[in-house]
């Protein structure tokens, strides 16, 4: 169609009030100079039109219709789609703009109109760049800026977007001399929408200040704010805007005029993307980033093409990670001073601060390699600290740095920084960091593994009652162990480190048996440590303790105080005791650190040792590997010095409880050394009758199991205990009363060899026996089942061994019995000739 545009009519009508008329003659125009053909629409017939009519195009921009204004910046888009850049057109059209909003208030007030303006801006600047005539833009920089900022800070969204989009085009054609004056304004408004809650506003912001940071002076703070006010958003939730802070990186890092200057500030921003979790950010940038280390070796090539030729592949690289180029690696090598920064920043108050400092300490780590090993001092406390942080995803980020840190850096070089520290710093977080330096390491010696090794026997170490530290601690030792079979020493020299291993591991272990009774994950380790180290000696475990436990012993301390049950030399001896039992080779240490305790410390803490002393010696016949004779001798010993002394009547409620254990425990070594019993207990028998009579139900429950145990005693001995034993069928407990009505049956004296005084003896028996049936009999009528089977069993057993006196208390008790018919079934069962064997019944 022609170009034939009636230019006074368009003016007169676009001056008339009515809105519909000058809508309609601007959609006519911008069809009109759409539509144009090329043949009739020449450059100059196209300005010589626009020249008429551009007046009265731009005064509608301020039109008081929505509707006139959105077809007249419409109709200025398609002409400006036509015009050559000329200065004259280009002020005229930035002029108008910068009067709609260019201003402090919005004198634009509808969303949609706005986004036409920057639209048109942005329109402009894509065609003059186009056309390669962007300097003429020098004589409006300063509307245009206006512009776009206020184009940044407009409540509208995709008002702010467009604007930085706009910025993004202007930057990167723009002539940094003439565009530098205004990028500190312009970036302070960038700088606000990095909060914005759209993400895609905070991606077209970042991606706005990666392309003006090109144009700055980097030579004062505005590079440091710069990148103080991004780098936050390398933990944003959304994976896009971290992808576009890693992409800004980049940018710099190729293209900035001073980025050597900048590296140590620059890298962060794309190191943290390689750690990322998101795929598609790291598969985004890390393609980019092997190019910025090759533009880095391309313009370093005399340095690294030397470094390149003894470049020697890691002995110890982590597995599934690929090693980075050396120009990436060059790149981060030279930027080390950054490395306190970071590790600062793994103590602060927000946990994904914490976590985005371990990730990128953990890339400087992987690509500055051995050449970090001088920087290990300065972030060795910090690391330690972030090892043992409460987060559980930040301390595991932490220990993957440690691994990787003794991986890569040079053994021979940091070990001795890693001793100094553990000397200096006896707690959980350096005991971490180590045990995962150490263990990932190839290094260690046997005078290092050594003097490890006496370190965690040291109080400051296995005393500990922290289960994290404990935890670390047997690891170190299980550590230690590994890396013993590699190592050139002489058996004497292993069976010296293995006793240290030892002795820290039995205590470590010991303690957390005694804060955990229940068992846990640390005392199965130490279990299994134990279990490795019998292995190496080819010995056996009650062998290892015999051996080496005492060393143990002697490393409780402080035993003569005031302690309570929760102290540590206190439940380190309870733990002792429990794990390892009671033995030939120490007993004598183990009765004088037990009567230190029963001396000075608490009640509590005496109850405690006690306790675990009557466990312990349910497994005398087991853990006792010696002769008859010397396992009497060390059992008299023992029950004369702890056991013996609180059997005595004595006041107070401690006084009550330790009587209490006293007996359990005596219960327990008449059951775990009873052939040993035979001989000792006999001369306990004195204070059985007021044990058994005792006010506290728990002393009476084991004076009556214990009582069946005191055997080959002679009638006159036992005959004040059996009488004893016969009143606890009275007791108010039922479980006594049963237990006495069985044990009844099991009584049985030595009699004398003399014929004379054996019968007197036997005599002296048949009264008691016939007082026991009695009191049998009668209970044997009580509705309770338990008393009454239990009654049934002894006087089977006795039936059997005193027939005239059972015929005898049958019949009286049949004169006198309630329930006749119940005794003569009672009487039927047990003269059967074929009496089933009563020891059978009373294990029954």
């Amino acid at each position: 169609m022609n170009f034939e545009i009636d230019t006074q009519r368009i003016c007169k009508e676009l001056e008339s009030t009515d809105r519909r008329l000058k809508t309609n003659v601007l959609a006519e125009l911008r069809d009109q100079c759409e539509n144009a053909s090329d043949q009739y629409m020449t450059t100059n017939k196209t300005a010589e039109i626009f020249d008429q009519l551009y007046l009265h195009l731009l005064k509608a921009y301020d039109d008081r219709f929505e509707s006139v204004r959105d077809h007249a910046v419409q109709a200025v888009n398609a002409f400006l789609n036509r015009l050559p850049p000329m200065d004259f057109h280009l002020m005229n059209v930035v002029s108008t703009l910068a009067e709609r909003m260019g201003k402090a208030e919005t004198v634009e007030p509808s969303e949609e109109i706005r986004l036409l303006y920057i639209g048109q801006l942005n329109l402009m600047v894509c065609q003059y760049a186009k056309m390669g005539s962007v300097g003429v833009f020098r004589e409006c920089y300063p509307m245009v800026v206006k512009i776009l900022i206020k184009s940044i800070k407009d409540d509208y969204p995709v008002v702010q977007r467009e604007g930085c989009s706009t910025l993004v085009n202007l930057a990167r054609v723009a002539e940094t001399e003439e565009l530098r004056p205004f990028t500190e304004s312009l970036l302070v408004a960038l700088y606000g929408m990095l909060n914005h809650k759209h993400a895609q506003a905070r991606i077209t912001a970042i991606e706005a200040i990666g392309r003006l940071s090109l144009h700055m002076d980097a030579s004062g703070e505005a590079m440091r704010r710069l990148l103080n006010e991004v780098s936050p958003l390398l933990m944003d939730t959304m994976p896009l805007v971290r992808r576009e802070v890693g992409q800004m990186g980049i940018l710099m890092l190729m293209q900035l005029m001073d980025r050597y200057s900048f590296f140590e500030r620059i890298l962060p921003l794309v190191l943290c993307c390689l750690k990322d979790e998101s795929p598609e950010v790291l598969s985004h940038i890390h393609p980019q980033w092997l190019e910025c280390g090759k533009q880095y070796f391309d313009e370093n090539e005399a340095e690294l093409s030397q470094q390149e030729i003894s470049d020697l592949p890691v002995e110890n690289y982590p597995a599934n990670v690929k090693r980075p180029t050396i120009g990436c690696r060059g790149l981060v090598q030279r930027s080390l001073r950054l490395l306190q920064l970071i590790t600062r920043e793994t103590g602060d108050w927000k946990d994904n601060v914490r976590l985005h400092s371990l990730k990128l300490l953990y890339q400087f780590v992987l690509h500055a390699e051995a050449a970090m090993t001088a920087k290990f001092f300065e972030i060795y406390g910090d690391l330690a600290h972030a090892c043992v942080d409460p987060v559980a995803e930040v301390n595991a980020e932490a220990a993957k740095v440690a691994d990787l840190m003794g991986r890569l850096l040079m053994y021979e070089a940091w070990i001795d920084h890693g001793f100094d520290g553990l000397e200096r710093n006896a707690r959980e977080s350096y005991m971490r960091c180590f045990y995962h330096m150490f263990t990932a390491s190839l290094g260690g010696t046997y005078s290092q593994l050594l003097k490890l090794a006496k370190l965690l026997r040291s109080t400051d170490y296995s005393h500990t009652l922290k289960p994290g530290f404990q935890l670390y601690i047997l690891k170190l030792l299980d550590t230690i162990v590994d890396k013993s079979l590699k190592v050139n020493a002489s058996q004497e020299e292993l069976e010296d480190l293995y006793e240290s291993v030892y002795v820290s591991g039995v205590k470590v272990m010991s303690l957390c048996y005694s804060l955990n009774s229940n068992g846990n994950e640390d005392v199965n380790l130490g279990e299994l440590l134990i279990e490795r180290i019998v292995e190496l000696e080819q010995s056996s475990l009650a062998k290892i303790h015999e051996r080496w436990f005492h060393l143990a012993l002697k490393d409780v301390e402080n035993l003569d105080a005031a302690l309570e049950d929760n102290a540590e030399p206190v439940m380190l001896l309870d733990g002792l005791i429990n794990m390892c039992h009671l033995r030939a080779t120490y007993m004598t240490d183990l009765i004088s650190k037990v009567k230190l305790v029963f001396e000075h410390c608490c009640d509590s803490a005496q109850v405690k040792i006690f306790g675990s002393l009557s466990v312990a010696t349910l497994f005398w016949s087991k853990t006792m590997d010696v002769e008859r004779e010397r396992s009497t001798q060390i059992l008299s010993e023992f029950i004369s010095q702890i056991v013996e002394p609180y059997l005595t009547w004595k006041a107070g409620s401690n006084a009550e409880a330790m009587r209490s254990l006293a007996m359990a425990t005596l219960c327990a070594l008449a059951q775990g050394a009873e052939d040993e019993a035979v001989e000792v207990l006999p001369s306990l028998a004195k204070h059985m009758p007021s044990l058994l009579e005792d006010r506290n139900v728990t002393t009476r429950h084991y004076a009556i199991k214990a009582v069946i145990y005191f055997r080959q005693m002679s009638v006159e001995d036992l005959k004040p205990l059996a009488y004893a034993t016969m009143q606890r069928m009275d007791d108010p407990s039922a479980g006594i009363r049963i237990l006495a009505a069985l044990a009844v049956g099991k009584l049985k004296p030595k009699f004398s060899d003399s014929e004379k005084e054996a019968e007197h003896e036997k005599e002296v028996w048949d009264v008691f026996v016939t007082r026991a049936m009695d009191l049998l009999l009668l209970y044997h009528e009580s509705p309770e089942k338990d008393i009454k089977a239990a009654v049934e069993v002894t006087l089977r057993v006795l039936a059997q061994s005193h027939p005239v006196a059972w015929e005898d208390r049958y019949k009286r008790a049949s004169a006198m019995a309630q329930n006749k018919d119940q005794l003569n079934e009672l009487y039927k069962r047990l003269t059967l000739k074929d009496v089933p064997d009563p020891e059978a019944s009373t294990a029954s």
